[in-house]
């Protein structure tokens, strides 16, 4: 081959790199989890701003606690064992608490049972002086209600409570506590 065919002939560049580059491109952009990509960019998002200062006044709510007394003994069925999981519902067994109570305080006032708490809302409800202004209407409500449930209750304490506030006249049961 003389110099000026070797010039002339033309030259074709390897594509088999750059065909892994894309490739490897693909893999990476189909793997990447977004969200953690997002989470890490800095966004820099506009201040609120206005004209107006708001300011929001606390509103006034009657807290109801719920108390552990007694943490209780858990009995399960016969043979079964503590932390065995239901084959059928695949969690685990039901059990009986026994000895398990709890004290309650409506405001500061304590109480030993459900029926004595039942008592003292409704009379809380039927009182006048527990009406709050509305915000939504102009008028007047009855005043929002807290449950604070404490740690080592159980839901069943927590939904008679709930039970017992909506059944005096309650309409706005909210749950808080630690």
């Amino acid at each position: 081959m003389t110099p000026l065919e070797a010039a002339q002939e033309e030259v074709k560049p390897d594509m088999t790199p750059m065909i892994d580059c894309v490739f490897l491109m693909i893999i990476f952009f189909v793997c990447i989890d977004f969200k953690v990509l997002e989470s890490k960019l800095p966004a820099y998002l506009p201040k609120e701003k206005g004209t107006i200062a708001t300011i929001v006044a606390p509103q006034e709510h009657l807290a109801v606690k719920v108390l552990l007394e007694n943490e209780g003994t858990p009995i399960y069925p016969t043979g079964i064992a503590p932390g065995a999981i239901n084959k059928a519902t695949n969690r685990p067994h039901r059990f009986k608490l026994v000895g398990h109570s709890v004290r309650f305080e409506v405001g500061p006032k304590p109480f030993a049972t459900i029926d004595e708490v039942r008592a003292e809302l409704r009379r809380i409800a039927q009182d006048p002086r527990s009406m709050v202004p509305d915000l939504k209407t102009g008028g007047r409500k009855l005043l929002p209600c807290v449950i604070e449930a404490h740690p080592g209750t159980c839901y069943d304490d927590v939904t008679k409570t709930a039970d017992a506030c909506h059944q005096a006249g309650f309409k706005e049961i909210n749950f808080g506590g630690s």
